[in-house]
Protein backbone atom coordinates (compact mmCIF):
# COMPACT_ATOMS: atom_id res chain seq x y z
CA UNK A 1 0.00 0.00 0.00
CA UNK A 2 0.97 3.65 -0.20
CA UNK A 3 1.06 6.71 1.94
CA UNK A 4 -0.91 8.94 -0.34
CA UNK A 5 -3.72 6.44 -0.92
CA UNK A 6 -4.83 6.47 -4.55
CA UNK A 7 -8.50 6.09 -3.63
CA UNK A 8 -8.27 9.32 -1.66
CA UNK A 9 -7.55 11.26 -4.86
CA UNK A 10 -9.56 9.21 -7.34
CA UNK A 11 -13.18 10.29 -7.18
CA UNK A 12 -14.74 11.45 -3.96
CA UNK A 13 -18.49 11.08 -3.41
CA UNK A 14 -20.36 14.34 -3.54
CA UNK A 15 -21.16 16.04 -0.26
CA UNK A 16 -24.75 15.65 0.90
CA UNK A 17 -26.98 18.57 -0.13
CA UNK A 18 -28.06 20.79 2.73
CA UNK A 19 -31.73 21.68 2.70
CA UNK A 20 -31.53 24.34 5.36
CA UNK A 21 -28.91 26.43 7.08
CA UNK A 22 -28.88 26.61 10.87
CA UNK A 23 -28.46 30.08 12.35
CA UNK A 24 -24.90 31.31 12.97
CA UNK A 25 -23.32 30.03 16.15
CA UNK A 26 -25.49 26.90 16.23
CA UNK A 27 -23.65 24.25 18.26
CA UNK A 28 -24.41 21.15 16.11
CA UNK A 29 -23.55 23.01 12.91
CA UNK A 30 -20.23 24.23 14.34
CA UNK A 31 -19.45 20.71 15.55
CA UNK A 32 -20.21 19.35 12.08
CA UNK A 33 -17.92 21.89 10.43
CA UNK A 34 -15.14 20.95 12.80
CA UNK A 35 -15.81 17.20 12.71
CA UNK A 36 -15.15 16.78 8.98
CA UNK A 37 -11.64 18.28 9.00
CA UNK A 38 -10.80 16.37 12.17
CA UNK A 39 -11.76 13.11 10.46
CA UNK A 40 -9.47 13.90 7.52
CA UNK A 41 -6.59 14.73 9.86
CA UNK A 42 -7.27 11.54 11.87
CA UNK A 43 -7.14 9.58 8.62
CA UNK A 44 -3.75 11.06 7.74
CA UNK A 45 -2.47 10.42 11.26
CA UNK A 46 -3.53 6.76 11.01
CA UNK A 47 -1.91 6.43 7.59
CA UNK A 48 1.43 7.90 8.62
CA UNK A 49 1.46 6.09 11.96
CA UNK A 50 1.08 2.82 10.06
CA UNK A 51 4.14 3.74 8.00
CA UNK A 52 6.13 4.43 11.15
CA UNK A 53 4.97 1.12 12.63
CA UNK A 54 6.02 -0.70 9.47
CA UNK A 55 9.63 0.38 9.92
CA UNK A 56 9.80 -1.51 13.22
CA UNK A 57 9.54 -4.86 11.41
CA UNK A 58 11.98 -4.08 8.61
CA UNK A 59 14.73 -5.82 10.59
CA UNK A 60 12.69 -9.04 10.53
CA UNK A 61 11.02 -9.08 7.12
CA UNK A 62 12.93 -6.37 5.25
CA UNK A 63 11.17 -3.51 3.40
CA UNK A 64 10.21 -5.80 0.49
CA UNK A 65 8.86 -8.57 2.70
CA UNK A 66 6.92 -6.08 4.85
CA UNK A 67 5.31 -4.48 1.80
CA UNK A 68 4.35 -7.89 0.39
CA UNK A 69 2.87 -9.06 3.70
CA UNK A 70 0.76 -5.91 3.90
CA UNK A 71 -0.98 -6.92 0.70
CA UNK A 72 -1.53 -10.42 2.04
CA UNK A 73 -3.29 -8.99 5.11
CA UNK A 74 -5.02 -6.05 3.42
CA UNK A 75 -6.63 -7.97 0.56
CA UNK A 76 -8.88 -10.22 2.70
CA UNK A 77 -9.95 -7.23 4.83
CA UNK A 78 -10.96 -5.16 1.80
CA UNK A 79 -12.67 -8.08 0.08
CA UNK A 80 -14.66 -8.80 3.25
CA UNK A 81 -15.69 -5.16 3.66
CA UNK A 82 -16.42 -4.36 0.00
CA UNK A 83 -17.72 -7.79 -1.09
CA UNK A 84 -17.20 -6.93 -4.78
CA UNK A 85 -19.27 -8.75 -7.37
CA UNK A 86 -17.01 -10.45 -9.90
CA UNK A 87 -19.61 -11.49 -12.44
CA UNK A 88 -20.81 -9.12 -15.10
CA UNK A 89 -17.77 -6.88 -14.97
CA UNK A 90 -16.71 -5.09 -18.11
CA UNK A 91 -13.43 -5.52 -19.90
CA UNK A 92 -12.45 -1.97 -18.89
CA UNK A 93 -12.99 -2.84 -15.23
CA UNK A 94 -10.68 -5.85 -15.32
CA UNK A 95 -8.00 -4.06 -17.32
CA UNK A 96 -8.04 -1.11 -14.92
CA UNK A 97 -8.12 -3.30 -11.80
CA UNK A 98 -5.26 -5.51 -12.98
CA UNK A 99 -3.15 -2.52 -14.09
CA UNK A 100 -3.67 -0.85 -10.73
CA UNK A 101 -3.02 -4.14 -8.93
CA UNK A 102 0.37 -4.39 -10.61
CA UNK A 103 1.28 -0.74 -10.03
CA UNK A 104 0.38 -0.67 -6.32
CA UNK A 105 3.09 -3.19 -5.33
CA UNK A 106 5.68 -1.23 -7.30
CA UNK A 107 4.67 1.88 -5.34
CA UNK A 108 4.80 0.09 -1.99
CA UNK A 109 8.16 -1.54 -2.65
CA UNK A 110 9.89 1.68 -3.73
CA UNK A 111 8.28 3.58 -0.86
CA UNK A 112 9.31 1.12 1.85
CA UNK A 113 12.84 0.87 0.48
CA UNK A 114 13.03 4.67 0.61
CA UNK A 115 11.67 4.77 4.18
CA UNK A 116 14.34 2.30 5.23
CA UNK A 117 16.98 4.86 4.15
CA UNK A 118 15.45 8.29 4.86
CA UNK A 119 13.25 9.91 7.52
CA UNK A 120 9.54 9.31 7.03
CA UNK A 121 8.70 12.99 6.56
CA UNK A 122 11.35 13.39 3.86
CA UNK A 123 10.13 10.37 1.91
CA UNK A 124 6.43 11.30 2.04
CA UNK A 125 7.25 14.87 0.99
CA UNK A 126 9.17 13.66 -2.06
CA UNK A 127 6.43 11.15 -2.84
CA UNK A 128 3.88 13.95 -2.65
CA UNK A 129 5.46 15.47 -5.75
CA UNK A 130 3.42 12.93 -7.73
CA UNK A 131 -0.01 14.32 -6.80
CA UNK A 132 1.38 17.86 -6.95
CA UNK A 133 2.67 17.31 -10.49
CA UNK A 134 -0.73 16.01 -11.58
CA UNK A 135 -2.44 19.02 -10.01
CA UNK A 136 -0.08 21.34 -11.89
CA UNK A 137 -0.28 19.45 -15.20
CA UNK A 138 -1.45 21.75 -17.94
CA UNK A 139 -1.39 24.78 -15.62
CA UNK A 140 -1.83 28.08 -17.38
CA UNK A 141 -1.94 30.54 -14.49
CA UNK A 142 1.02 32.58 -13.28
CA UNK A 143 0.10 31.62 -9.72
CA UNK A 144 0.70 27.96 -10.56
CA UNK A 145 4.23 28.84 -11.66
CA UNK A 146 4.75 30.37 -8.22
CA UNK A 147 3.50 27.19 -6.54
CA UNK A 148 5.75 25.04 -8.73
CA UNK A 149 8.77 27.21 -7.88
CA UNK A 150 7.89 27.00 -4.18
CA UNK A 151 7.74 23.21 -4.35
CA UNK A 152 11.01 23.11 -6.29
CA UNK A 153 12.72 25.21 -3.63
CA UNK A 154 11.39 22.87 -0.97
CA UNK A 155 12.71 19.81 -2.77
CA UNK A 156 16.08 21.49 -3.17
CA UNK A 157 16.29 22.08 0.58
CA UNK A 158 15.21 18.51 1.37
CA UNK A 159 17.56 16.73 -1.01
CA UNK A 160 20.47 19.02 -0.22
CA UNK A 161 20.25 18.66 3.55
CA UNK A 162 21.78 15.96 5.78
CA UNK A 163 18.60 13.83 5.82
CA UNK A 164 18.41 13.92 2.03
CA UNK A 165 22.06 13.02 1.54
CA UNK A 166 21.24 9.37 0.84
CA UNK A 167 21.18 9.39 -2.97
CA UNK A 168 19.62 5.94 -3.35
CA UNK A 169 16.90 6.84 -0.86
CA UNK A 170 16.08 10.06 -2.70
CA UNK A 171 15.90 8.23 -6.04
CA UNK A 172 13.62 5.58 -4.52
CA UNK A 173 11.36 8.28 -3.07
CA UNK A 174 11.16 10.00 -6.46
CA UNK A 175 10.39 6.61 -7.99
CA UNK A 176 7.56 6.30 -5.47
CA UNK A 177 6.34 9.73 -6.62
CA UNK A 178 6.24 8.50 -10.22
CA UNK A 179 4.41 5.34 -9.13
CA UNK A 180 1.96 7.51 -7.18
CA UNK A 181 1.17 9.45 -10.34
CA UNK A 182 0.50 6.18 -12.16
CA UNK A 183 -1.72 4.83 -9.40
CA UNK A 184 -3.70 8.07 -9.27
CA UNK A 185 -4.38 7.97 -13.00
CA UNK A 186 -5.34 4.28 -12.86
CA UNK A 187 -7.48 4.84 -9.74
CA UNK A 188 -9.43 7.58 -11.47
CA UNK A 189 -9.98 5.33 -14.45
CA UNK A 190 -11.09 2.47 -12.22
CA UNK A 191 -13.46 4.80 -10.35
CA UNK A 192 -15.37 5.43 -13.59
CA UNK A 193 -16.19 1.73 -14.03
CA UNK A 194 -16.77 0.76 -10.39
CA UNK A 195 -18.35 2.13 -7.26
CA UNK A 196 -17.26 2.44 -3.67
CA UNK A 197 -14.33 0.25 -2.63
CA UNK A 198 -15.15 -2.72 -4.84
CA UNK A 199 -12.70 -1.77 -7.57
CA UNK A 200 -9.93 -1.01 -5.08
CA UNK A 201 -10.62 -4.32 -3.29
CA UNK A 202 -10.10 -6.25 -6.51
CA UNK A 203 -6.95 -4.25 -7.33
CA UNK A 204 -5.46 -4.94 -3.89
CA UNK A 205 -6.30 -8.63 -4.30
CA UNK A 206 -4.39 -8.60 -7.59
CA UNK A 207 -1.51 -6.91 -5.79
CA UNK A 208 -1.59 -9.65 -3.15
CA UNK A 209 -1.30 -12.29 -5.87
CA UNK A 210 1.58 -10.42 -7.50
CA UNK A 211 3.51 -10.15 -4.24
CA UNK A 212 2.63 -13.61 -2.92
CA UNK A 213 6.01 -15.10 -3.96
CA UNK A 214 7.64 -12.44 -1.76
CA UNK A 215 5.17 -12.65 1.12
CA UNK A 216 5.30 -16.41 1.72
CA UNK A 217 9.09 -16.67 2.19
CA UNK A 218 9.04 -13.58 4.44
CA UNK A 219 6.31 -15.05 6.64
CA UNK A 220 7.92 -18.45 7.09
CA UNK A 221 11.57 -17.44 7.21
CA UNK A 222 11.19 -15.48 10.41
CA UNK A 223 8.42 -17.38 12.15
CA UNK A 224 7.75 -14.33 14.33
CA UNK A 225 4.09 -14.21 15.37
CA UNK A 226 4.44 -10.82 17.05
CA UNK A 227 5.93 -9.20 13.96
CA UNK A 228 3.24 -10.74 11.76
CA UNK A 229 0.61 -9.25 14.06
CA UNK A 230 2.29 -5.85 13.69
CA UNK A 231 2.14 -6.12 9.90
CA UNK A 232 -1.57 -6.96 10.17
CA UNK A 233 -2.01 -3.82 12.28
CA UNK A 234 -0.12 -1.83 9.65
CA UNK A 235 -2.53 -3.09 6.99
CA UNK A 236 -5.57 -2.03 9.04
CA UNK A 237 -4.17 1.35 10.14
CA UNK A 238 -2.89 2.13 6.64
CA UNK A 239 -5.95 0.99 4.71
CA UNK A 240 -9.24 0.20 6.43
CA UNK A 241 -9.20 3.00 9.02
CA UNK A 242 -8.18 5.87 6.66
CA UNK A 243 -10.68 4.91 3.97
CA UNK A 244 -13.51 4.59 6.50
CA UNK A 245 -12.74 7.97 8.07
CA UNK A 246 -12.47 9.72 4.70
CA UNK A 247 -15.67 8.13 3.42
CA UNK A 248 -17.50 9.86 6.28
CA UNK A 249 -15.44 13.07 6.11
CA UNK A 250 -16.06 13.80 2.43
CA UNK A 251 -19.75 14.16 3.24
CA UNK A 252 -19.02 16.84 5.81
CA UNK A 253 -16.49 19.00 3.96
CA UNK A 254 -16.12 20.33 0.43
CA UNK A 255 -13.85 18.55 -2.02
CA UNK A 256 -11.52 21.58 -2.05
CA UNK A 257 -11.21 21.57 1.75
CA UNK A 258 -10.68 17.82 1.64
CA UNK A 259 -7.82 18.20 -0.85
CA UNK A 260 -6.17 21.03 1.09
CA UNK A 261 -6.23 18.97 4.29
CA UNK A 262 -4.65 16.01 2.49
CA UNK A 263 -1.83 18.34 1.53
CA UNK A 264 -0.76 18.25 5.16
CA UNK A 265 0.33 14.61 4.80
CA UNK A 266 4.08 15.42 4.56
CA UNK A 267 3.96 17.48 7.75
CA UNK A 268 1.97 14.77 9.55
CA UNK A 269 4.46 12.16 8.32
CA UNK A 270 7.36 14.21 9.69
CA UNK A 271 5.56 14.49 13.04
CA UNK A 272 4.90 10.74 13.08
CA UNK A 273 8.60 10.14 12.44
CA UNK A 274 9.49 12.34 15.41
CA UNK A 275 6.91 10.89 17.80
CA UNK A 276 7.09 7.18 16.95
CA UNK A 277 10.62 6.75 15.61
CA UNK A 278 12.57 9.54 17.28
CA UNK A 279 13.66 10.88 13.91
CA UNK A 280 15.10 14.38 13.80
CA UNK A 281 15.16 16.69 10.81
CA UNK A 282 17.50 19.61 10.23
CA UNK A 283 16.30 23.16 9.69
CA UNK A 284 16.64 22.87 5.91
CA UNK A 285 14.48 19.71 5.81
CA UNK A 286 11.80 21.28 8.02
CA UNK A 287 11.67 24.40 5.83
CA UNK A 288 11.66 22.24 2.69
CA UNK A 289 8.72 20.17 3.92
CA UNK A 290 6.90 23.37 4.84
CA UNK A 291 7.42 24.80 1.35
CA UNK A 292 6.08 21.65 -0.34
CA UNK A 293 3.05 21.62 1.98
CA UNK A 294 2.49 25.33 1.22
CA UNK A 295 2.73 24.73 -2.52
CA UNK A 296 0.36 21.76 -2.46
CA UNK A 297 -2.15 23.54 -0.23
CA UNK A 298 -1.96 26.61 -2.43
CA UNK A 299 -2.56 24.64 -5.61
CA UNK A 300 -5.54 22.81 -4.14
CA UNK A 301 -7.05 25.93 -2.53
CA UNK A 302 -6.87 28.02 -5.72
CA UNK A 303 -7.96 25.32 -8.20
CA UNK A 304 -11.16 25.97 -10.10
Amino acid sequence: MEHVAPARWARAPAPRPRTSSPPPGDGPQAASQLGGPLLVLASSASLQSSAALATTVFAVFGPVGTAALRFAFAAPVLLLVARPALRGRTRDFWLSAVALGVTLPALSLTLYEAISRLPLGTVVTLQFLGPLALALAGARRRLDVVWAATAGAGVGLITGGPAGGETVGVLLALGAAAMTMATLILSRRLATVSSGLDGMAVAVAVGACVTLPLAVPAAFSAGAARELALVAAVAVLGLAVPYALEYVAIRAVSVKTFSVLLSLDPAIAALAGVLWLGQRLGASEVIGIGLVVLASSGVMATRR
